[in-house]
């Protein structure tokens, strides 16, 4: 069976008080055995029983006085402070009783000294219980030594006149260290008390005592908050209604209400103040129930935020107009977009049909009157021809740039691998007389849009296959590698390769490394692969080196899966 903590304490103190009886009729039925007088046994006896009903009276009110609700006592600490409340009184008022008990049991070598063990019984006693715990230890003294120890024993009547001088000199000094010990725990209480002032007037926070709707205390802080030169001016003067701002009476008043009826043991709450001026400050106010004077109050501090309330303002003024900005320059840039699109379309459109018109002349005069074309004749008119492919190349490619900007991004499960495959076959399918050797790393996986990654990897693909035609033995290989905790992934060859010091120009639109007599091209590709992998939030970048062949990374920031992946 699991207890409480409250039933814990029960039982430490019913198991405590089983002790100390225990111990009261060890050392009590010793007394008695060393009597023979069964008359002198019973006036003892009884004595030892009212002794023993008037401590376990006492032990049974403080117990059951000090035990609180149990709903208090997650409040109340872990450990029982034995210098605090009733059982400084108890000790002190045990401590006697040790005395006698030892000095009874040793009085053999003790006496005559009636008053050996009480005299330092009596100074601790006064120690622990301050003035009432060491006067009553000094009379619980003075009737055990008086009673058992002066002669005549077990008897309150005295023989000779030096005991009375002896319990008067002992009540004398019983009482001066009561005196004593009880104006050193009051000096020290007005030193804590001081030490508690000067922190709570020193400090930066306002606090404040608060019952029946005036305020009972305020430190300087308080009164500095809210523009009076001294606490004087508020303490029971001002009611707490005035410094707060009209919209705000009504609830701060309900707050102080439900404090003070027990509703709520805490809170904390902002409210707009006046100062004294009239002038409106932004409060936070943090208070607690508690009891002044035995009557409810509320207790706790107060907080000027009027800067940070300013700064919270500023910051969402700042905030609406970088909204605002931003959606102007997202219309602007949308229809910057559409302008583009449009500028792109027209001049595709309008550059075909000449190019068209061109193209298909230039086929019918080498149709109809090619043989009779003689020497540069002929040349010039395949330049034309040439020139007119050339430019509707460069007009795809600039569709596919325009294209590879717009449309939403979709976040599609990509497997790289397969695609690499694929695209690699159907290049050598476009060129079956080249021996190509390929190796494709398994298990390549990302997120991103299926149909733009795609166009990125047939790019470079594509290049890679490109600029391998000259090499003996042409190799591409896509792998992934990690770098600096990013996942990257490769296409490598060991074709024509370029100079790292032109590496700037290599995704710049119609931008070209080689001659279109060595490599053809465009010189889209790249710099569209680039738009695509930035939309993605990615980067791409490219290595090589002449004649030594390439390698282009590109990293999909979108969580990636598969072999090779990094955590």
């Amino acid at each position: 069976m699991k207890l409480s903590a409250r039933n814990r304490f029960i039982l430490r103190a019913t198991l405590g008080y089983v002790v100390f009886a225990a111990l009261w009729i060890f050392f009590s039925d010793r007394l008695l055995i060393s009597f023979a007088d069964p008359a002198t046994i019973a006036r003892i006896s009884t004595a030892k029983g009212l002794t023993f009903i008037a401590v376990t009276a006492v032990l049974l009110f403080l117990a059951l006085n000090i035990v609180p609700p149990e709903e208090q006592w997650s409040a109340q600490p872990a450990e029982i402070n034995i210098r605090t409340g009733p059982y400084r009184l108890l000790l002190a008022v045990l401590i006697p009783i040790i005395a006698f008990d030892l000095q009874w049991t040793f009085w053999a070598v003790i006496s005559p000294y009636a008053w050996f063990l009480f005299f330092p019984a009596v100074f601790f006693s006064s120690w622990i219980g301050g003035l009432a715990g060491g006067m009553a230890a000094t009379a619980l003294s003075v009737s055990l030594v008086w009673f058992f120890f002066i002669p005549p024993q077990f008897s309150f009547t005295l023989e000779h006149p030096a005991s009375i001088f002896s319990i008067g000199v002992f009540t004398g000094m019983g009482v001066l260290f009561s005196l004593i010990h009880e104006r050193l725990r009051i000096a020290e209480r007005k030193a804590a008390d001081i030490c508690f002032r000067c922190l709570v007037e020193q400090s930066l926070v306002g606090m404040y005592i608060v019952q029946k709707g005036f305020f009972h205390y305020v430190n300087s802080g308080f009164a500095e908050i809210f523009g009076y030169d001294s606490p004087a001016e508020l303490i029971d003067l001002l009611p707490v209604r005035d410094l707060v701002a009209v919209e705000d009476r009504e609830r701060v008043a309900e707050n102080i209400r439900r404090h003070a009826a027990g509703e709520v043991t805490d809170m904390r709450y902002g409210f707009t103040g006046l100062r004294r001026d009239g002038s409106p400050i932004h409060i936070e106010a943090h208070g607690r129930a508690f009891s002044f004077n035995g009557k409810p109050a509320v207790i706790g501090i107060v907080l000027d935020v009027t800067e940070r309330k300013q700064a919270e303002a500023k910051i969402h003024a700042l905030n609406a107009e970088l909204e605002h900005r931003v959606g102007q320059r997202t219309a602007e840039l949308t229809a910057a977009n559409r302008e583009l699109d449009s500028f792109v379309y027209a001049v595709s459109h309008d550059l075909r049909a000449p190019l068209r018109a061109m193209s298909g002349f230039s086929q019918a005069l080498v149709e109809d009157y090619g043989e009779r074309l003689e020497g540069e004749a002929r040349v010039f008119l395949d330049q034309i021809t040439l020139a007119g492919r050339k430019m509707g190349e460069l007009i795809d490619g600039l569709l596919t740039l325009s294209r590879s900007i717009r449309g939403e991004l979709r976040c599609d499960t990509l497997d790289l691998s397969a695609t690499a495959e694929r695209l690699l076959a159907e290049l050598s399918r476009e060129e079956p007389e080249r021996r190509v050797a390929w190796q494709v790393e398994p298990g390549l996986s990302a997120q991103g849009d299926a149909r733009m990654i795609e166009r990125v990897l047939y790019n470079l693909l594509a290049n890679a296959w490109k600029f391998t035609a000259r090499t003996a033995e042409p190799r591409i290989r896509v792998f992934a590698e990690a770098d600096d905790g990013e996942r990257l992934f490769c296409v490598a060859d060991n074709g024509a390769g370029f100079d790292m010091a032109h590496a700037a120009k290599l995704f710049q639109p119609f931008q070209r490394l080689h001659r279109q007599d060595e490599f053809s091209g465009t010189g889209i590709g790249l710099a569209t692969a680039q738009r695509i992998i930035n939309r993605h939030g990615g980067v791409i970048r490219a290595e090589g080196s002449p004649g030594q062949g390439a390698t282009f990374s590109f990293s999909l920031p979108l969580k990636s899966g598969g072999k090779g992946e990094q955590p």
